[in-house]
């Protein structure tokens, strides 16, 4: 169902008046100088409680990592012997990539992406910017992602552009509750369409799609919508 232009004065009329100023709106930081970070923390970020994100994102800075690429993010997991051994001795954190009996843990699939951008010829951030720019949303690189075990939402892929600095969205279940409450229950939603609608939205207002990202999961998780 494509995005209506009433669909888009709505979201509009609904930020104005229950986001605050858009001109205080903040865009993450991201890492535009670690590959290797983008990696992790668009993994680990589903289902967990950010502060368990930012926890890994720490312990594997503080092994060595946090201005590297794909290359060195694969090496530190072949140093510790292995994803799993990485995962308890580098990340701390054994959380599996779905409740699901079998689960793979997230960092085997943090394992697995690396592999992807290691076939594409992907080691930095720049080179991914490369190879997705002119087509977000129909290139290798998201063709391979959704492939990866329990990642064929894209959820984690749109994350990944969001750290690496390019105007995306992530449609979490944050988000879909966001434009939940600003369009109603009945209103279609799903990831692409949040997309859109996220994306439309901050061109109507002039701001960046990841800063609207960013409040509108900040207000629909409780959290002040300012730092």
């Amino acid at each position: 169902m494509a995005v209506t232009d009433a669909e888009i004065k709505t979201l509009v009329e609904y930020c104005e008046t229950h986001l605050g100023d858009s001109n205080l709106w903040t865009t993450p930081d991201g890492y535009p100088n670690s590959l290797a970070l983008c990696i992790i923390d668009s993994i680990y970020s589903t289902g967990s409680h950010y502060s368990s994100v930012v926890n890994v994102i720490e312990r594997y800075k503080a092994s060595g990592g946090g201005q590297d690429g794909a290359k060195e993010l694969a090496r530190s997991i072949q140093n510790a012997g292995g994803a799993r051994e990485w995962a308890t001795s580098i990340a701390n954190n054994l959380k599996p990539a779905h409740t699901r009996p079998g689960a793979p843990l997230k960092a085997e699939i943090i394992e697995q992406a690396v592999a992807l951008m290691e076939e594409l010829r992907i080691d930095t951030v720049p080179d991914l910017v490369a190879h997705v720019t002119d087509k977000p949303l129909d290139n290798e690189v998201l063709r391979g992602w959704k492939r990866l075990p329990s990642q064929s939402s894209g959820v984690t892929y749109n994350y990944l552009l969001i750290l690496a600095g390019m105007p995306s969205v992530k449609p979490d279940r944050m988000i879909l509750r966001f434009l939940a409450d600003a369009l109603g229950e009945e209103a279609d939603l799903d990831g692409p369409r949040a997309v859109e609608l996220i994306t439309e939205t901050a061109k109507t207002m002039s701001v960046d799609p990841r800063a609207l990202d960013h409040i509108a999961w900040r207000a629909a998780s409780g959290r002040e919508l300012v730092d």
